[in-house]
């Protein structure tokens, strides 16, 4: 009966089972949370049985319930409601931990907080399954008759010919991988024939975009006359800022400025360990560099910026838009930080006028939405030695994320940011000199009604170089308009291209549901559960 733990089979009789389509069960959200990267750990009180290692299981979804009560019969009839199947994983290991030592430090892959009740307790063994491919399926599939094998394990009753494959994944949805030059799976593209070319040129620049994006959202861009010196004068400006000492730091962060008035300030700088997106890293951010309150109280768009919803991201006077830092202490460094930020704002544009021809609409309907947007940038810093997750596995909440490394002889250790290809595994992005990476957000997933792919990515901690040595790169966070639509474009979606993916939204309204639990006090929040939803448009193929 259900509620009721069953243990199913054991000795030759499981062997049997186990040699045919095997699912394992998972509440929700976690099967959703292993297939797409976050949880790179499944543990259980129990090994996976050896025959099941570098195999495919299917992953079945079942409803969130009570902990260590099962909800799943025995015997499961085809398409029974409330079970389905999201993809398969292969597991490479089943390895206890240690000890409550090992457990906790392995918490950025497993997911279990301290206070689960399938976390940690002395005297019992928990098995860490170590997850090493995952294949999301394209749409979730009806569940077919099952019978439990052990535990949460089911043989699954399929035909024995064309097993997994015979459903559509994202990895066959997307189809054959674009041709990459020999960086890997990120190829390099020259915008210069877009921007001075002829109209043959610049569609061939948008076919080029068009086809990795449709397959995988990161790209390097480059042009003709590309601002080495504007790039390496704001990697150097962030080097010696993060050099400085932790009390002159903290100085030029928001916390630190006696505001006169409840608008807007940037951030500043942000102590590593501060924040969810802060861990063993630290950053310092602006947004709007170069906004003037002044200015704005005399131009035409007043309301925009200094009206109730324009202070949430922009300064009143007498405050600052930026917490900078002292000229005298670290001169040059605004100037820098401004000039690589009128670079990158530049790059947005020519990006939103090809994504507009790879959409087939209107350049100005693109342009217009991110006209006076509220993007951030950061600068970051990671040190070596410092273990343990940086950022998880994630799809950024901007149209595209602008990104350069520090390439200098000054860099330290390995890459530190991975992308979950299409066939499941993590794919190291390295730094190139000479090239900005960008990657997709999930508003342009949004806007393409999923045709291009807001591809899912991690940062790891950077590995080889000497402990306290540094590793940075600066990213720009392409945003819009805080009054403008993140709904499907209307060129996306009808006859041609099938209903729309994802609700009408404002920028405003979408982010505030995207990020609105990231801002709960931490003793009350189920960061999973702020993880799942933050990625929930990455999620739809």
């Amino acid at each position: 009966p259900r509620g009721v733990y069953r243990g199913g089979v054991k000795g030759g009789a499981l062997a049997e089972r186990l040699r045919g389509p095997i699912g394992l069960e998972m509440q929700a959200p976690w099967a959703a949370l292993l297939l797409w990267g976050y949880k790179t750990v499944e543990t259980r009180l129990y090994p996976l049985p050896a025959e099941l290692l570098g195999r495919e299981v299917f992953i079945v979804e079942s409803a969130e319930g009570c902990a260590g009560v099962s909800a799943v019969s025995d015997e499961v009839a085809a398409g029974t409601p409330g079970l389905r199947i999201l993809g398969t994983a292969v597991f490479s290991a089943t390895d206890p931990y240690a000890d409550r030592t090992s457990w906790e430090a392995d918490e950025y892959r497993h997911r279990v907080p301290p206070t689960s009740p399938y976390g940690w307790k002395d005297g019992r063994l928990i098995y860490g399954w170590e997850v090493s491919t995952v294949r999301p399926f394209a749409e979730p599939a009806p569940v077919p008759a099952m019978r439990r094998a052990v535990r949460s394990i089911f043989s699954l009753e399929l035909p024995e010919e064309g097993g997994a494959s015979r459903f559509p994944t994202l990895k066959s949805r997307l189809g054959s991988p674009p041709r990459a030059d020999a960086a890997g799976s990120i190829p390099t593209i020259n915008l210069s024939p877009f921007v001075h070319g002829t109209p043959e040129e610049q569609q061939r620049v948008v076919d080029a975009v068009r086809e990795q994006c449709e397959y995988i959202g990161f790209l390097r861009v480059t042009w003709d006359d590309f601002p080495f010196e504007t790039v390496a004068a704001a990697q150097d400006a962030a080097r010696r800022l993060f050099n400085c000492s932790e009390q002159e730091k903290h100085r030029w962060s928001k916390s630190s400025i006696k505001k006169e008035t409840s608008s807007y300030t940037s951030t500043g700088y942000r102590g590593s360990g501060s924040t969810e997106n802060n861990k063993n890293r630290e950053s310092w951010s602006c947004t709007s560099p170069d906004y003037s309150p002044l200015a704005a109280a005399w131009g035409p768009d007043k309301e925009y910026f200094l009206g109730e919803r324009g202070q949430q991201h922009f300064a009143l006077d007498p405050d600052p838009q930026v917490p900078w830092p002292d000229e005298a202490r670290l001169p040059g460094f605004r100037a820098a930080v401004c000039e690589y930020h009128a670079e990158v704002e530049e790059l947005g544009k020519v990006l939103l006028r090809i994504f507009a021809r790879v959409l087939k609409c209107e350049e100005e309907e693109l342009l217009g939405m991110a006209d006076k947007h509220v993007s951030a940038m950061n600068l970051f810093s990671f040190t070596m030695g410092e273990g343990g997750e940086v950022l998880p596995a994630h799809a950024d909440v901007s149209a595209f994320t602008i990104l350069s490394h520090d390439t200098s002889a000054l860099a330290a250790g390995s890459a530190s940011l991975q992308m979950l290809t299409p066939d499941g595994v993590w794919e190291e992005v390295h730094g190139q000199p000479g090239c900005f990476l960008v990657n997709l957000g999930q508003i342009m997933q949004r806007w393409s009604n999923g045709r291009l792919r807001a591809t899912v990515h991690r940062v790891v901690p950077p590995k080889g170089g000497e402990d306290g040595a540094k590793r940075q790169s600066i990213t720009f966070f392409q945003l819009l308009n805080y009054d403008a639509s993140v709904s499907v474009l209307p060129e996306c979606c009808g006859a041609e291209h099938g209903p729309a993916k994802y609700e009408p939204q404002s920028v405003a309204d979408w982010t505030e549901n995207r990020l609105s639990g990231f801002y709960v006090p931490p003793e009350k929040r189920d960061i999973n559960k702020c993880w799942f939803n933050y990625n929930a448009d990455a999620y739809v193929v």
